[in-house]
């Protein structure tokens, strides 16, 4: 698939996620042997260590950054916006599950013109989502905008590893298995073969936290995961 088709796609990559909502989460833990739950927490031990912190947690999908998130006694409330009503519904759903509805708020939002005012939270978070917005430097300006003076930005995205031997692993697991079984359980035709794609043609390291400062955010740095294959993006106002 061509970069102008993976691009055409993006910006109706929400009709996909709702195609898939229901059987998110599962594939999530099991395609990523749990992983997941662990670079979660990896956003939240990187929270500003200051109290009463208004989040918002961009391409929130079904609301699991908000709920890992939720259990840092420094967090005062989260919002979680996503393009995706089916994702949201099934967040919804974990939400009041837990009895989370006086500290998470989900609801429809773009995650690229971010619908908030001007300084608004002191953190805004964004997990696996930004490679598959329509214009990842539009959002980060915004993503600036939202933020108070001295907030912080998180964001978490996939990364390809530098070991020659894990990045072969890693794409005979990511290019082969892993989409046909999402495909499947999932129901859906190329869902994420798609997805994968999206991994493979964005940028990471480097580059990426060269678009963060661009987009004026400052003592940006980044901390690769599991050899790689993760890495969380770091940037303040």
């Amino acid at each position: 698939m061509g970069s102008t088709t993976l691009n055409s796609r993006k910006k109706e990559s929400y009709k996909i996620f709702n195609q898939i909502a229901k059987t998110y989460d599962f594939l999530n833990h099991f395609l990523s042997f749990g992983i997941d739950i662990y670079w979660r927490n990896q956003i939240r031990k990187n929270l500003p260590k200051i109290n009463e912190l208004d989040i918002l947690d961009l391409a929130t999908g079904t609301g699991d950054v908000a709920i890992t998130l939720e259990k840092s006694p420094r967090v005062k409330s989260i919002v979680g916006i996503d393009m995706s009503h089916g994702m949201i519904e099934e967040g919804l759903k974990k939400i009041h599950k837990k009895n989370l509805e006086n500290r998470i708020s989900l609801k429809i939002g773009d995650g690229v013109q971010i619908p908030f005012d001007a300084e608004s939270f002191d953190v805004i978070t964004l997990s696996f989502g930004i490679r598959n917005f329509s214009s990842p430097k539009e959002s980060l300006k915004n993503i600036k905008r939202v933020l108070k003076k001295d907030g912080r930005a998180l964001i978490m995205e996939f990364s390809l590893p530098k070991s020659k031997l894990i990045k072969f692993l890693y794409f005979f697991y990511f290019r082969k298995i892993l989409p046909y079984i999402g495909n499947l359980i999932s129901n859906h035709g190329d869902a994420y073969t798609y997805l994968n794609q999206t991994v493979e043609e964005f940028p990471y390291g480097d580059e990426f936290a060269n678009l963060m400062k661009k987009a004026g955010l400052k003592n940006v740095r980044y901390i690769p995961l599991t050899f790689g294959i993760a890495t969380l993006y770091i940037g303040e106002k």
